[in-house]
């Protein structure tokens, strides 16, 4: 009578195996390009990344001129000297065109007395 003291335990189900997905890589910070294989996409990488970096440097000068010109104070020396050249260089843009203007104003002024 002792037959059947218990129920039968089954074999725990194995574990299907996920097919492998291929991903591309992701990154979070930094680069956000991978280098290119072949030659002529390294060299078209190459120029982007150049062009992007000249970019960054004239709005960081852009924006260090502003902060300069606002009268905030930097521990950094770089970008105080940098914000200073690019406050010259905008009061020299500045002062051509209305050196400009002054001359377009007396060629002007002297064709109509020549018209008179």
């Amino acid at each position: 009578m002792a037959q059947g003291g218990g129920k039968i335990k089954s074999k725990p189900m194995a574990k299907k195996a996920k097919p492998a997905h291929h991903q591309k890589k992701q990154l979070s910070k930094g680069r956000k390009a991978f280098t290119a294989k072949r030659s002529a996409a390294v060299s078209i990488a190459k120029s982007e990344s150049q062009t992007s970096k000249a970019i960054n440097k004239k709005n960081e000068m852009a924006v260090a001129a502003r902060a300069v010109n606002a009268g905030n104070t930097f521990f950094s020396k770089d970008l105080k000297e940098a914000g200073k050249k690019e406050l010259g260089k905008n009061k020299d843009k500045l002062r051509k065109k209305e050196g400009k203007m002054g001359k377009m104003k007396e060629r002007l002024e002297e064709q109509l007395k020549k018209l008179k």
